[in-house]
């Protein structure tokens, strides 16, 4: 059953919220679910090959500058607790530049890190059964884990207590400690010598492979909506996944070195294995790929949930499309964020290998954090008083900055080639989509007032038509319907509720019961007069550019809109703005009768602006064939008129006749007068309503000296202006 339109407008404006269940325990296991993840399992042999025995001091080095960056989240996780993790922190500070550019990279980060988890659980899983399968084939396995973790993680959160995920992420916590304590008794000190076979070089070069394990805290803050006072119990949940995370990679790397030669741990591809089996007598490999793929399943899992936070707050400032910025009214969750998400992961199984993957996760999750630096700073910098009373965290934004960069200039050439693509992919999606989105997105919303979505692979002819006055209601929605009565489509109505820029959109609109009242009586008569209409409601900043944007955001072809009358004060400053700034076709009616009343017979068209002339046409003969009218064409030629101006009036009379498709009688007047306004006006007593091209618009009192302005207020009968756009100026709109 269909709501009422209060109702309805009522329920769209009421905010989603993610319902706040996760504790500390919860939060931390976030972070350490993407923490232990398979980078432990499998980058560690990688990792013993450039550095040698000094592996050991490569995880401790790596987790203390990690930590660095643990403590700078941490901080802006107690300034700024909201979900979104870097992406918001730094749209908060930088704007919308800094803030696109770390979810961009946040995001793609995210992705390809989901990828190296899903495979290691797919190599893992085939492992444990001694099935041989092909590369592609475990890819494949890989594509479906991800996608059905995905539709596992759409269900409700109902609390922040034990739950699958929770056992599979302390569960190989447990496997790991297991394996760490069993190997300590078979250590040998004497194969870790010499420390520095690589040199210093290679102890720092460890560094930029294993860093991707050191990372995953800052997922904690994606959930931030979703946590229990986020301010202090993120913070807490950060550190205390981090610690545990270097403690447990801190001793595995001194298991492994100190157990199985640094060369033959270099040489395998599954290093742990051999720690295990040797420690195990030759059984450890069953309780290692347990750990795999627990440690694989729990990462994998923790991401895909933290990423779609991440692509939801995006979403909800306009950088990605509205579908991804929404909750699923049944399971609150952020379900398009969520499945695309996961869709992606699977494209990028299938497109990449597990190299390159893991190389372009590196590059996008350590350049995400260079504006997160910078928001640090610019917070501190602008707001000294939320800065803490340790005074060697006020140097943190520089510290992990340099810390950062240095990382990121220790990736190789291949990896900032391809971040450098990753980057222009970036941008062009930024200036030629996101931006004008996110700009629209902080000027005004759309609340479509229809509780059924429609979906056509065909764009619908529509007509906007903006309601404000009670007086013109009637006769604008029959207008519209006229327009449409040839061609099909739909008609939307539209109030905008103007919101002062202190106000925000859903505060404002929870008042706006005047606006309401507008869509109400259209609503009425729709209903009277049979025509189908769908009602908008548009928080604006400003009248005349909501009307502007929610036209290109409806995609409507044409907005009708009523002429100022005198006694509202007749200021046209909003006509003239939606005249000036619309990239969509626009028609005033100044209808001086009442609607009742309004059954023509003669329906004026004064050809003089040949940009317009089709638009007029149009509504010359929707109303002629509607109220079986006459069509006269009026034309007027200065008394010393030339040939080209004979020619210009003769070109636009052959068009309009070649154009006018229509059974409508039709009467051509060509005219002399050096005065057509003037004339025009006396004209316009013998006719029941004109038809005016605008003219090229200026400044306002401009405008209001025009002959089309002056004929709408002058003119005896009702008049309607036209101004039409040209297909070359929505092409470079669009753009």
């Amino acid at each position: 059953m269909a709501l009422d339109i209060q109702t309805l407008f009522y329920k769209k404006i009421k905010r989603q919220k993610f319902n706040r269940t996760i504790g500390l325990f919860g939060a931390t296991t976030i972070g350490v679910g993407s923490l232990m993840g398979a980078g432990i399992y499998v980058l560690i042999g990688e990792a013993a090959k450039t550095a040698g025995p000094s592996l050991i001091l490569s995880y401790l080095l790596c987790g203390l500058l990690a930590f660095a960056t643990t403590l700078l989240y941490a901080e802006l996780a107690r300034i700024v607790p909201r979900s979104g993790g870097g992406y918001t922190y730094a749209y908060d500070a930088l704007g919308s530049i800094g803030g696109f550019t770390t979810g961009w990279f946040l995001a793609l980060g995210s992705l390809f890190a989901s990828g190296i988890y899903a495979i290691g659980f797919a190599e893992y899983s085939v492992a444990l059964t001694g099935i041989k399968l092909t590369p592609f084939e475990i890819r494949l396995i890989a594509v479906v884990i991800t996608m059905l973790l995905a539709l596992i993680n759409l269900r409700p959160k109902k609390n922040g207590k034990f739950n699958l995920q929770s056992w599979i992420i302390w569960g190989n916590v447990l496997i790991l400690a297991f394996l760490i304590t069993v190997s300590f008794f078979h250590l040998n000190p004497e194969i870790a010598k010499p420390v520095f076979p690589k040199g210093f070089g290679g102890t720092f070069g460890a560094i930029s492979i294993i860093y991707i394990s050191f990372f995953g805290f800052q997922l904690i803050a994606n959930n931030a909506d979703e946590i229990i006072e986020p301010e202090k119990t993120i913070p807490k949940a950060m550190k205390l996944s981090m610690i545990i995370s270097i403690a447990l990679n801190l001793l595995v790397a001194i298991a492994a070195i100190m157990t199985i030669p640094w060369k033959e741990l270099s040489e395998s591809q599954a290093p742990l294995v051999l720690v295990a089996n040797k420690v195990l007598n030759g059984k450890g490999w069953v309780i290692i790929s347990v750990g795999g793929i627990l440690a694989s399943l729990g990462a994998l899992s923790s991401t895909l949930v933290s990423q779609s936070r991440q692509t939801y707050a995006m979403g909800k400032d306009k950088f990605f499309p509205d579908s991804m910025g929404k909750l699923d009214s049944k399971t609150n969750q952020p379900k398009m964020a969520l499945l695309i998400g996961a869709g992606l992961v699977g494209l990028i199984l299938l497109s990449f290998d597990v190299n390159f993957i893991a190389k372009a996760a590196n590059f996008s999750l350590i350049l995400s954090l260079l504006p997160v630096s910078l928001a640090l700073w610019k917070i501190y910098r602008d707001n000294p008083a939320v800065k803490p009373k340790a005074k060697w965290k006020h140097y943190l934004p520089h510290a992990t900055l340099l810390i950062n960069l240095g990382l990121l200039m220790s990736l190789g050439i291949v990896s900032l080639a391809f971040g450098q693509q990753l980057a222009l992919v970036g941008a062009a999606i930024y200036f030629f989509y996101s931006r004008k989105r996110e700009k629209k997105g902080k000027e005004g919303m759309n609340i479509v007032l229809t509780d059924k979505k429609k979906f056509s692979l065909f764009s619908t002819n529509k007509v906007i038509v903006t309601m404000s006055n009670p007086e013109t209601q009637k006769a604008l929605l029959l207008f519209s319907d006229t327009l449409l009565a040839k061609k099909g489509g739909e008609v939307v109505v539209l109030a905008i509720k103007n919101v002062p820029s202190n106000l925000d959109f859903y505060e404002a609109l929870s008042e706006a019961e005047e606006t309401l009242e507008v869509i109400k009586r259209s609503v009425e008569l729709a209903k009277d007069k049979n025509i189908k209409i769908q009602p908008v409601v548009r928080a604006s900043r400003d009248v005349a550019l909501g009307i502007i944007d929610a036209a290109e955001e409806i995609k409507s072809h044409l907005i009708v809109m009523g002429f100022p009358k005198p006694q509202l004060d007749g200021k046209p400053g909003i006509l003239i703005k939606v005249l000036k700034n619309s990239y969509t076709d626009v028609i005033v009616l100044n209808l001086k009768i009442k609607s009742e009343q309004f059954k023509p017979e003669k329906v004026g068209v004064y050809v003089h602006d040949a940009a317009n002339l089709n638009l007029m046409l149009i509504s010359a003969t929707a109303i002629a064939e509607k109220n079986n009218a006459k069509v006269i064409l009026n034309a007027y030629l200065p008394e010393k008129y030339n040939k080209r101006q004979k020619a210009r009036i003769d070109k636009m009379m052959v068009e309009s006749l070649q154009t006018f498709n229509s059974p409508a009688l039709y009467q051509i007047n060509v005219n002399i007068s050096n005065n057509p306004l003037e004339d025009l006006i006396i004209e316009s007593a013998s006719l029941d309503v004109l038809i005016v091209g605008t003219e090229q618009l200026g400044n306002e009192n401009k405008f209001e000296n025009s002959l089309p302005f002056q004929l709408a207020r002058r003119a005896h009968c009702s008049v309607i202006l036209v101004k039409s756009v040209s297909r070359f100026k929505r092409l470079l709109k669009g753009i």
